[in-house]
């Protein structure tokens, strides 16, 4: 029986495919874990010796993705300074510089709406009183 936990315990790293045994349901071998550790700690050497840099210039500076950086600002291992001037979309998570929504999702809700609106005219009341199906008497 305690094969059986092994074999189910195998499985492969999400970044570079290797087969490693998971413990508590790790998605990474431990090689990537310590390679996203170093990125993590030259951004933070980074970001401590130029505090006023912007993404872009961090992943530029660290040769670490910008990808990578937004998820730890999202996961808050990073913690923007008050005069940051970035946030995200509510919606895809994509960062924006101010409002709830990125323009792509502001566009395809809007559509969403639009589509709806235009679709439900049939189902719009009509002007005076009504009764709701369900308060009708039989």
């Amino acid at each position: 029986m305690a094969d059986n936990n092994r074999v189910s315990s195998l499985r492969n790293c999400k970044k570079c495919n290797r087969v490693f045994s998971s413990v508590d349901d790790a998605t990474l071998c431990s090689r990537c874990n310590e390679d996203i550790d170093d990125e993590f700690n030259r951004v933070r050497e980074y970001i401590y010796d130029n505090p006023a840099s912007s993404v872009k210039d961090v992943s530029n500076g660290t040769n670490v993705s910008s990808e990578a950086i937004l998820k730890w600002i999202r996961e808050g291992r990073i913690v923007l300074g008050d005069h940051a001037n970035i946030s995200f979309c509510e919606r895809c998570e994509a960062p924006i510089e101010g409002g709830r929504f990125c323009a792509k999702c502001v566009r395809e809700l809007a559509e969403g709406l639009k589509a709806g609106i235009g679709a439900n005219d049939q189902y719009r009341p009509k002007a005076g009183m009504h009764i709701k199906e369900q308060d009708r008497k039989k």
